[in-house]
């Protein structure tokens, strides 16, 4: 019996978690239930208490997994091979780019789902939500860094809040696709983004050439 609990016991919890991220992602905290995240992850309400007390609890491992799996893609990623600082800031868009024509999905980021809906009420999430996007930035912000030192010294303009602006138009511009109904808002974004980035930086031909950063996992 024993042998048997320890076997099943991963695959199921991680089932509930996998939906809890898919269903928050695409419908909010508040509009994802207990039943809907047992209805996807193929799990009884019963499965759901054995190892979960609430959605409150769900979200908490929907969030630490979401926060692993997205800091694990950003590590291995193909930019991270590129040598010089100012195009391996350009080949990061293109993977953002990648990212979004991979999924295919209009889903947000559900650090970003869950900090607009909690945010302002639940310190938990507020901190939790926090830390995702300060990692996300200290991450942006060395490259930037390098990048002003390299290609552009004189430059006024601070290297980390760049990369919290940068963090805000990949963000917004998630949320502007959802009432849109489709993901062209989020690519042309990134385009905007990568125009003024040129011009901080005076760079006069197109960050990236165009090319592909390598293919993105689906996310």
């Amino acid at each position: 019996m024993n042998t048997r609990h320890k076997s099943t016991s991963p695959s199921t919890r991680r089932k509930l978690i996998d939906a809890s991220v898919e269903l928050i992602r695409v419908r909010g905290f508040n509009g994802t239930t207990v039943e809907d995240i047992c209805k996807t992850a193929g799990v009884t309400k019963g499965g759901f208490f054995h190892y979960f007390e609430s959605k409150d609890a769900v979200a908490d491992a929907a969030l630490a997994t979401f926060t692993e799996a997205r800091n694990e893609i950003f590590r291995e990623a193909p930019f991270r091979q590129v040598a010089d600082p100012l195009e391996r800031v350009f080949a990061r868009l293109d993977f953002e780019k990648d990212l979004i024509e991979s999924s295919g999905k209009l889903k947000g980021c559900l650090a970003g789902m869950l900090a607009q809906e909690l945010a302002s009420s639940r310190k938990e999430y507020r901190e939790a939500c926090q830390g995702f996007f300060a990692s996300r930035a200290d991450d942006l912000t060395a490259d930037l860094a390098a990048a002003k030192a390299a290609h552009a010294p004189r430059a006024d303009f601070d290297p980390k809040s760049l990369a919290l602006f940068y963090l805000a138009v990949i963000q917004g511009s998630q949320i502007l696709s959802k009432v849109s109904g489709n993901n062209e808002v989020r690519l042309e974004s990134i385009e905007h983004l990568r125009a003024y980035l040129r011009g901080l930086f005076g760079v006069a031909r197109p960050g990236g050439r165009g090319r592909k950063s390598g293919s993105a996992p689906k996310s």
